[in-house]
């Protein structure tokens, strides 16, 4: 418990002075603005606190004020996060600037490039949030795959954070891609849903049409657990996924699913993630649905063929990818362990603000291959899997 407040107390910190890093930048760099430090000091203090404040009135309130006033608070704090970058830049060219007693010639350069650089970062990270996500193929190996699978395809959504800032119509777009790659497996590995979702009738409304030979499967993201874990099962079994708590299933054909809530929000210990994962039949393939990509190592020792996460979103707004790599050194890409992968998605969505900066939101299509082809594979099964994954690409 006191780890834990400490971590809340350091954030809280980190969070207060980046902010007045930013205004303190500005008062530097412009010293003509009609702003003294104590206005400057309580300006911040209030914008700092509408985040916060926002979120509270997302859990506790239903409205489109709520929505409207959160939006803003997002807006300022993703803007607050490319100026933090774009001025630690700036201050970084004028310390140089100094060692050749220039500093004060070049600032008025550097202020104006630094504004620049968060007007055009503003502007094209909102844009790239708006763009309907891209569509990644990769194509895993996945150990003791039968024949009859090989070339079997699996859509991965993730991270949608569906509420504030992803609107249900772009989920309804999102439904309509998915569905014209005619995918076998649909998973979806967490933080689906999140404050500010008012309307999980019309989410299963439009999920439901999420179709896959195989089924639809879920798992718990951290945010299903602040949304509510029943509201947010209900709202997957109505719209016919199935939800999957630390369990395994097997599907036709032999392939294994298993899955575990959110590992840190759940305070899943390697340990118990190897005791489920001990129900797995070696002799089959298998995959691991775990919202964040934590216990990878575990998972490979213990036999997991594929594990699928999400939950880093690639850092969303460049450069704070290089903190999240810190405490999530498998960030984003395909990992191996041994026999074991790993794929951790950027998301198919944005938590807070509507931003994306040098990240981009994507659809994961992953085909399933064989280690190796033995006598008698059936050609006409991997001539339509390849024919099917060029005509899903084109469309």
């Amino acid at each position: 418990m006191l780890a834990m407040f400490g971590f809340i107390a350091v954030v809280i910190l980190i969070y207060l002075g980046m902010q007045y890093y930013v205004a303190f930048w500005l008062l530097r760099s412009f010293p003509s603005l009609p702003l003294s430090p104590q206005a400057a000091r309580i300006t911040v203090l209030i914008l700092a606190l509408s985040f916060p404040f926002s979120m509270y009135c997302l859990r506790h309130f239903r409205g489109a004020w709520t929505a409207a006033f959160a939006y803003l608070s997002f807006i300022w704090l993703g803007w607050v996060l490319i100026w933090l970058a774009s001025a630690a830049c700036g201050d970084l060219v004028l310390l140089a600037a100094r060692l050749r007693e220039a500093s004060e010639a070049w600032r008025p350069w550097v202020s104006g490039a630094v504004l620049i650089a968060v007007a055009a970062g503003g502007v094209w990270s909102l844009y790239d949030a708006g763009r309907m996500p891209r569509l990644r193929e990769v194509e895993v190996r996945l150990p003791n795959l039968p024949g009859e699978l090989d070339g079997s395809t699996v859509v991965q959504l993730s991270d949608l954070h569906l509420g504030v800032t992803v609107p249900l119509g772009k989920f309804a777009r999102i439904v309509s891609q998915v569905s014209a790659l005619d995918p076998d497996l649909v998973v979806l590995t967490g933080d689906i849903l999140d404050a500010g979702l008012n309307d999980e009738a019309g989410f299963a409304a439009i999920g439901s049409g999420l179709r896959a030979r195989l089924g639809v499967f879920a798992v718990l993201g951290n945010h299903e657990f602040y949304h509510g874990i029943e509201t947010s099962a209900k709202a997957f079994r109505s719209m016919g996924a199935r939800l999957l708590r630390n369990e395994v299933v097997e599907l036709p054909g032999g392939l294994q699913v298993a899955a575990v809530d959110d590992i840190r929000t759940a305070g899943i210990s390697a340990s118990e993630l190897a005791s489920l994962l001990a129900k797995l039949d070696p002799a089959k393939p298998s995959l691991l649905l775990s919202h964040q990509p934590l216990l990878f190592d575990a998972a490979a020792r213990a036999g997991a063929g594929l594990m699928l996460s999400g939950h880093t979103h690639q850092g969303q707004i460049f450069p704070f990818g290089f903190i999240v790599r810190l405490f999530y050194p498998r960030f984003h890409g395909l990992y191996r362990n041994g026999a074991s992968s790993l794929y951790v998605t950027s998301g198919t969505g944005q938590w807070g603000p509507p931003m994306r900066l040098f990240t981009r939101a994507e659809i994961v299509r992953f085909t399933l291959r064989r280690e190796r082809q033995p006598e008698g594979t059936n050609p006409n099964r991997l001539h339509k899997s390849k024919a099917r994954t060029r005509a899903a690409t084109a469309e």
